[in-house]
């Protein structure tokens, strides 16, 4: 019995306040008549006319580092008060809200002040409004946007970008109409990702610009790293360690020189591939390229080094290695001085004593006595023994290098855009 009431009072008060389509019709043509879309609708022509906006951001379609362009797809949400558009909903069949196409009544018309293509008001003619019976009006134009911003790439392919839409009444001054952002942040809700960039945080505000009020919508995007990880900073790391390796090919292989210079010349690539994808401004360069230009250098000084190295080693033998250098290389080959251990084996005599001269001292020796005496044995340095030195040595060298090297590199890329 008492749901049998509430379906009654239900139908009841749903009949009461339907509207038609006749009534809309009739609503539509009394606020159009004599409506003047050129004047700002508000009754003090003198006073401060306040805009309230909100965005929201759909997708980021793409981010062009070198012209500095940053192309999103998004959506305004503008509301005003139109004094000119109220209307009573008892006199239109408890009509509350009407939806109208933007041509038929006052738009303020907004400019992008980071517009990177053209400068012109943000307009969308098959946009429809929602006007209130209290003459609240919400205006909600979208699109693709292209934003020009100021790329920093110091820590590519660890970057952060930030890009801002300011958006203005241009030739409205302040103190005519003024520009208020309701929320601090973008709307999100239908934000769809993106494969190379990453949405860390948004923000909202206002400010006056000159003598013009602006809105300001921020967008900060994070790179993700893993191509750029993969493609480039992967394979010159392997380069990096493979380049000392040079020293390790037997000097009459005749590929020494083919492979050092051929590591040279793919490092000379892979800093022309990073440089078409990077701006080409001074102001921020990828520390990247510093990177990798430091490892053309080392490279460049391993094949030089090679060279001589080679040249060393077919030096005519006749010629004898000076006695610094003979010194010096065996200070760093530890084992090139060695010692070997000489066992003597002496007969038995009764009577008298058995003296027996050894490489090092004499000494007597009973029946079964053996005489173990150390020999140090020194070799003749040759220019290819100093070549072999130099080898184990720049390997060495190399490899503690180019290993601190990187590693500091990478953490400096990889923790230095935390620290910004």
């Amino acid at each position: 019995m008492i749901g049998l009431l509430c379906a009654i009072a239900t139908v009841a008060v749903t009949g009461i306040e339907a509207a038609s389509l006749t009534d809309s019709k009739a609503l539509f043509n009394n606020l159009t008549s004599g409506y003047n879309k050129e004047m700002r609708p508000i009754h003090d022509q003198d006073g401060v006319f306040k805009l309230k906006l909100d965005m929201y951001l759909l997708s980021i379609k793409d981010f062009d580092e070198v012209s500095g362009t940053l192309n999103v797809l998004g959506a305004f949400m503008v509301m005003w008060k139109d004094v000119s558009l109220v209307w009573d909903p008892s006199l239109y069949g408890g009509l509350n809200q009407l939806y109208v196409g933007q041509n038929h009544i006052w738009l303020p018309k907004l400019y992008n002040l980071k517009a990177s293509n053209q400068f012109s008001a943000i307009l969308d003619p098959d946009m429809t409004v929602k006007i209130g019976y209290d003459g609240t009006v919400v205006w909600s134009p979208g699109g693709f946007f292209d934003v020009k911003c100021s790329p920093d790439v110091s820590y590519f392919p660890f970057d952060t970008q930030t890009c801002s839409i300011q958006l203005t009444a241009w030739g409205y001054t302040h103190t005519v109409i003024d520009l208020k952002t309701q929320k601090s942040e973008i709307y999100i809700n239908f934000y769809e990702t993106n494969g190379e960039w990453a949405l860390d945080k948004t923000s909202t505000g206002t400010y006056v610009l000159g003598v013009y009020s602006t809105a300001t919508f921020n967008i900060t995007i994070s790179r993700l790293p893993a191509f750029h990880v993969v493609n480039t900073l992967m394979p010159i790391y392997l380069l990096l360690l493979m380049n000392p390796l040079v020293f390790v090919l037997p000097c009459d292989s005749g590929e020494r020189v083919g492979f050092s210079l051929t590591v040279f010349l793919t490092f000379t690539v892979f800093i022309t591939i990073i440089n078409s994808v990077l701006p080409a401004n001074s102001d921020s360069m990828s520390k990247l390229s510093y990177f990798i230009f430091i490892v053309l250098v080392v490279s460049g000084v391993i094949a030089t080094i090679n060279i001589l190295q080679l040249r060393m080693y077919h030096k005519d033998e006749d010629r004898p290695v000076p006695g610094w250098l003979a010194k010096l290389m065996r200070v760093f080959d530890c084992q090139f001085r060695i010692r070997r251990r000489v066992v003597v084996v002496q007969p038995v005599h009764a009577n008298k004593p058995c003296v027996e001269e050894s490489l090092g001292k004499k000494e007597r020796l009973g029946p079964t006595e053996v005489e173990a005496t150390n020999e140090m044995k020194t070799t003749e340095m040759t220019w290819k023994n100093v070549v072999r030195i130099l080898d184990t040595f720049y390997t060495c060298l190399f490899y503690i290098i180019v290993i601190v090297f990187g590693l500091t590199s990478t953490a400096v890329l990889y923790f230095g855009q935390s620290r910004v």
